[in-house]
């Protein structure tokens, strides 16, 4: 590509890798420990290899964001050969990746490094990366992600809530009582990273189906994708539906990766989209 800026992000995107590869964007890893061990996200460890480790494990992994010297180095890198950088991340609400980024960025002399908080999660930082790379200049970059990130939306379905109360977010009565009513919590990831319950629905084909319906109230959208965690048939088929609502728009199946992996759990599901 011949753009004179680099594009930044960080693993939390679940950026796609052609997507990566055409529009030359660098993804710096988030990691994930299991006790003493430390593995980069989509680095060390695919997502298919944390679920199958996450599902034998009797405590939750813990997350940390890159160091600024992490981020730093890839500033130093990109400076050889681009006039600056538009580096998006995961919202401050929910890492300390965004404010690591901007403290690696300060010590790189003479290299600007527009730092964004995407105020999101997951593949929504991905769409703002694309609308980065499409843009002409670094100034023109920088205000069309900013006017874009308070319309970020990611609406998840989780298929149990072990995670939630093996990571505080949840008492074990409130765990022990919607596991055996086989409640389906169904959360909105809206602006400023803020999480806000929809509804709780019984069984997971009816939450499929409240989450479908959810979204036709969101429209229109800009950009939107299909998110899973080792639930690939049922990303298939909520995709189809929401082909047959939007004829001739994009829709991507997506693979949830390590991080958001840790709160969510396996066979999770998420329609996330940017609105118009």
């Amino acid at each position: 590509m011949s753009r004179s800026f680099a594009v930044v992000t960080d693993s939390t995107s679940d950026l796609p890798g052609e997507w990566r590869d055409r529009y030359e964007i660098e993804v710096v890893p988030l990691k994930v420990l299991f006790g003493k061990e430390t593995f980069r996200d989509q680095v060390d460890m695919t997502s298919d290899e944390f679920f199958t480790r996450l599902a034998a494990s009797s405590s939750l992994p813990t997350t940390s964001a890159p160091s600024p010297g992490e981020f730093a180095e890839v500033y130093r890198r990109l400076a050889e050969d681009h006039d600056g950088c538009i580096s998006i991340h995961i919202g401050s609400r929910l890492s300390a990746t965004a404010e690591a980024a901007r403290v690696g960025a300060e010590s790189v002399e003479g290299f600007k490094v527009n730092v964004i908080d995407s105020q999101s999660v997951s593949m929504p930082i991905a769409f703002l990366c694309r609308v980065a790379a499409e843009s002409a200049t670094l100034e023109e970059a920088t205000h069309a992600v900013e006017e874009r990130a308070a319309k970020c939306r990611v609406l998840a379905l989780l298929d149990t809530l072990r995670y939630l109360e093996m990571g505080g977010r949840l008492s074990r009565a409130q765990a022990m009582i919607g596991t055996m009513l086989d409640l389906k919590p169904l959360l909105l990831v809206s602006e400023n990273a803020e999480i806000k319950p929809v509804d709780r629905v019984r069984t997971r084909s009816r939450a499929i189906q409240r989450m479908i319906e959810f979204f036709r109230s969101e429209q229109p959208v800009e950009y939107v994708a299909v998110m899973h965690a080792q639930a690939q048939e049922d990303a298939e088929r909520i995709a189809a539906d929401l082909r047959a609502d939007l004829p001739g728009q994009e829709i991507t199946i997506g693979q949830i990766g390590c991080v958001l992996g840790t709160h969510t759990g396996p066979r999770a599901l998420g329609i996330v989209y940017i609105k118009e």
